[in-house]
């Protein structure tokens, strides 16, 4: 069985609704599809689906159903009909376990009429299968504990002779603040990705050890990971952390087989059934692993994405060198932690929490039982646009990984419950049950029980793609880490330092500010404001509109991006002097962002008399105000004298034009310029602060005679000197 990835017909419409799902200044802001939305939306064609379809039934093989979004086909077959519908060699393996696959030894191809609705192939690549990142630390287990405090003391702030407890992690954290409010992540559902069983024996261990009692359901994905495997501490210790740390949050674990297209029809599974708001994986694979299927799974994040589903991955435990065991020790990344939808968590060494004393996870070995955090420069996926932060270069051009990063050391771990008895096998001196375990596996729990503590905090049913919300709080929401670096195998690797580094990403999050700084952004519109300095206006001269944006504690929202749209009764309006802020007949859009004040201003001219209407959106939050325009003229008022063209430099079908003050601003501050290239009969405003614009919408080898004049609240002031201007072809 494989899966075959359907093209998506609308691409670029996709990305750039995910982006505006994260964009304050958008009216997409945080409303988000559901499943049969994005399927209509965004899913493949019907006659796509047919076309792969029938070309596939016509080798005989087995065309499944479609996956509710409209992405992937599920098809299965003989390896002989495999080989002929893609023209490849295929070979049948029996991996160690037992368990038979196929895999192709050759590059598929498909008619180009076919290929074209196709971006990818799951499942006949699977010889090298993920790999879970967790690792024991090799000390022995103690007997296994009556009560919780038989798991070690949580009274210091220092591991105890096995590690940390749940208590010292929501010290470390700040989940202990959050539980003290109520905030325990009710209201949310976490999906934990598993290729293994976890122990229910173990699991109720554990929970009753810590008086807890979490909701947790199991969905079985193409049988499930199958008995004959035993259980798995990865599994088992994913399903015990992230219901210890978010006690009150649904608990979904979704098992799938660790062969053929098991690993993407796990995470198709958890997008199609949406309902999951946080989903946690410690499952992955080098990025660039030849029986990899990081193609695949990106249309399932980007369905994830759409849908408000957030996506938590552990950046695995081999340093800068994740390819380790599969090609070579060269520097590269895990997947889905590298995904640009995924974030990705790596992993520190955490000796003290009060104070403070954390560096980069690094063993500094190479046995099999050594590991370090893992991060660096992606080779598959460009930076994206929200992948700023003090630190990281502007040469950077690849997505960089971790994100984040928190404990991950298993000398200095998690301490979780597991035997591995009845059918099961352990990992070592685990018959006793309690001990410390380590690896970024602890970590996509930990970062995905804040994130459901946090929705419960901000009151909203999903927070969706977290990342543009880490980098903007790049540096208020983490503890930098400047120790440590994760080069495991001497090839190259990265340390720490100031701001964000590819050993630790922006830092471990802060237990006092983390978790409100998920939170999306709000205004108290009643503590906001948005007026014209006057209500009427004269036209063709700018008017002035303050708006002043303060949030539900009546701070400012400083550096927020709001969307300003203007509608005039009559002729064209244009904002802030930009003549591409016009989008039809009448209508204007510009988007402004707040000072440190919270306040941001923008000029609106209107070519006829008449009232425009303006509002301001921001975080599907809006405020309106009015200003009229009209003919009439103070005769009274003293106007600005003639500015002067100092610039006024050619450009492709336009022109460059940079103007000098006048000498005279008639008693009155200037609000802005206008220039004409038509004798004076229409005027198009420019900016007062740059006293400069550009034009690149007029005719090729044209001249023209361009004239300027100064405005002020009395109104437009004297005609400067004309000067010519021939634009260039």
């Amino acid at each position: 069985s494989f899966d075959v990835v359907m093209a998506q017909p609308n691409k670029a419409a996709l990305a750039s609704f995910i982006t505006s799902l994260s964009d304050t200044a958008s009216p997409n802001y945080r409303h988000f599809l559901t499943t049969p939305q994005f399927a209509r939306r965004f899913g493949a064609s019907a006659s796509s689906v047919a076309a792969v379809r029938s070309y596939l039934e016509g080798f005989a093989l087995r065309v499944g159903a479609l996956s509710k979004g409209r992405t992937i086909l599920h098809v299965s077959g003989s390896t002989p009909d495999i080989a002929r519908a893609f023209s490849a060699s295929v070979e049948t393996v029996r991996l160690r376990g037992g368990v038979l696959v196929a895999h192709l030894t050759s590059r598929a191809t498909l008619p180009a009429a076919i290929a074209r609705d196709v971006t990818a192939l799951a499942g006949l690549s699977s010889v090298v299968t993920p790999r879970p990142a967790s690792i024991v630390r090799s000390s022995a287990h103690v007997a296994a504990p009556t009560t919780c405090a038989s798991a070690g003391t949580s009274t210091g702030s220092i591991p105890n002779n096995l590690g940390y407890t749940v208590q010292q992690q929501a010290q470390l954290y700040g989940f202990d603040t959050a539980w003290a409010k109520g905030d325990t992540g009710v209201g949310q559902t976490i999906g934990v990705y598993e290729l293994g069983q976890y122990s229910p024996g173990d699991l109720s261990q554990y929970f009753t050890c810590y008086g807890l009692s979490p909701s947790v359901t199991n969905v079985s994905v193409d049988g499930g990971a199958g008995a004959g495997g035993g259980y798995s501490e990865e599994a088992t210790l994913d399903t015990e952390e992230t219901g210890a740390l978010a006690p009150g949050a649904t608990i979904e674990v979704y098992t799938g087989p660790n062969n053929n297209a098991g690993p993407t029809d796990v995470y198709q599974q958890m997008a199609d059934d949406n309902t999951a708001t946080i989903i946690t994986t410690s499952w992955g694979d080098c990025e660039i692993d030849p029986s990899g299927a990081p193609t695949a799974e990106q249309v399932i994040f980007e369905q994830m994405a759409a849908q408000g589903q957030t996506v938590v991955s552990a950046a695995g435990d081999y340093g800068s060198s994740d390819c380790t065991g599969i090609t070579n020790n060269s520097p590269a990344v895990d997947d889905p932690a590298s995904q640009p939808l995924v974030t990705g968590v790596g992993g520190l060494t955490v000796s003290s929490f009060n104070p403070l004393v954390q560096s980069v996870w690094n063993d500094n070995c190479t046995a099999p039982s050594c590991g370090s955090g893992g991060g660096g420069a992606s080779q598959l996926w460009s930076r994206p646009s929200w992948q700023n932060a003090p630190g990281i270069a502007t040469t950077s051009t690849m997505r960089l990984v971790p994100d984040l990063s928190v404990m991950a050391d298993p000398n200095t771990g998690f301490v979780d419950y597991y035997t591995g008895t009845a059918s099961g096998v352990c990992g070592r001196n685990c018959t006793n049950g309690w001990g410390s375990i380590g690896g970024t596996s602890i970590g996509a729990p930990l970062v995905s029980d804040l994130v459901a503590t946090a929705a419960q905090t901000c009151s909203v049913s999903r927070l969706g793609f977290i990342n543009p919300a880490l980098y903007a709080m790049a540096t208020t929401g983490f503890n930098d880490v400047t120790s440590g670096g994760n080069d495991l195998y001497g090839v190259g690797g990265y340390s720490a330092g100031p701001g964000y580094d590819m050993a630790s990403g922006l830092g471990s999050p802060s237990p006092a500010n983390f978790i409100a700084g998920l939170c999306p952004p709000k205004i108290d519109v009643a503590k906001s404001s948005f007026v014209a300095r006057s209500t009427h206006a004269i036209v063709n001269t700018p008017a002035t509109v303050t708006l002043t944006l303060h949030d539900t504690t009546n701070n400012p929202a400083a550096n927020a991006v709001v969307a300003v749209s203007a509608k005039a009764a009559n002729g064209s309006v244009v904002l802030d002097g930009d003549q591409t802020s016009i989008i039809g007949t009448g209508t204007a859009s510009y988007n402004v962002s707040t000072d440190a004040t919270g306040t941001a201003t923008v000029t609106v001219v209107a070519s006829e008399p008449g009232s425009v209407a303006l509002n301001a959106t921001y975080a599907a939050q809006g405020l309106s105000t009015t200003v009229s325009f009209s003919n009439a003229v103070k005769s009274t008022a003293n106007r600005p004298g003639k500015p002067t063209i100092s610039v006024l430099a050619a450009l492709v079908g336009g022109f460059r034009l940079t103007v000098r003050a006048p000498s005279n601003s008639g008693g009155r501050p200037l609000t802005a310029y206008q220039y004409s290239i038509n004798a004076g009969a229409t005027w198009l405003a420019f900016s007062v602060r740059t006293k400069s614009i550009t034009n690149t919408k007029l005719a090729r080898g044209r001249t023209y005679r361009v004239i300027v004049r100064a405005i002020n609240a009395n109104g437009p002031g004297a005609i400067s000197a004309s000067a010519s201007v021939t634009t260039r072809r």
